[in-house]
């Protein structure tokens, strides 16, 4: 559980340098959003950005944690790898984007934070693909020992 915490703390502080580098997208960015593409108005806001991040990121750990609960680990280590490959992939249209459309125009900082939600999708999987299930293991390893010693010894 500290781990877990540990990422989701992480997971928060890279979710609030990605909404605040967002906002301060060039002029011309700001312009375009204003008057043409009202649907990303969001990205003006460093706060709503960093929050939509944040829930984003909470929802795969909250997928990938569940998975490595409930199924098997090898099949909650396959789906975290394909997971990461798809982060993969979503990287490199990031970049392709950045690079080929108007979105070149919109500074250095703002394309820093799409890499970072980029890098914070990278670090939960990697996390739950290096994983184990060792943790579950020892508490259950502790109950059935704690259960044997009460049976042994019916005073305590």
């Amino acid at each position: 559980m500290k781990n877990t915490a540990l990422l989701i703390l992480v997971q928060g502080i890279l979710s609030l340098l990605c909404g605040i580098l967002s906002s301060k997208m060039s002029f011309i960015g700001k312009m375009g959003i204003q008057v043409m593409y009202r649907d990303y108005l969001i990205f003006k806001s460093w706060w709503k950005t960093a929050l939509v991040c944040f829930i984003i990121q909470l929802a795969l750990i909250l997928i990938l944690s569940t998975l490595k609960a409930y199924a098997g680990l090898r099949t909650a280590r396959v789906i975290a790898f394909s997971l990461l490959l798809a982060g993969i992939i979503g990287a490199y249209f990031t970049y392709i984007d950045f690079t080929t459309t108007s979105h070149k125009m919109m500074r250095a900082k703002f394309h820093i934070a799409g890499y970072l939600f980029w890098l914070a999708w990278f670090i939960n999987c990697i996390y739950f693909v290096v994983s184990s299930k060792k943790n579950i293991l020892l508490n259950t390893l502790q109950e059935e020992t704690n259960s044997d010693s009460t049976q042994l010894n019916p005073d305590k």
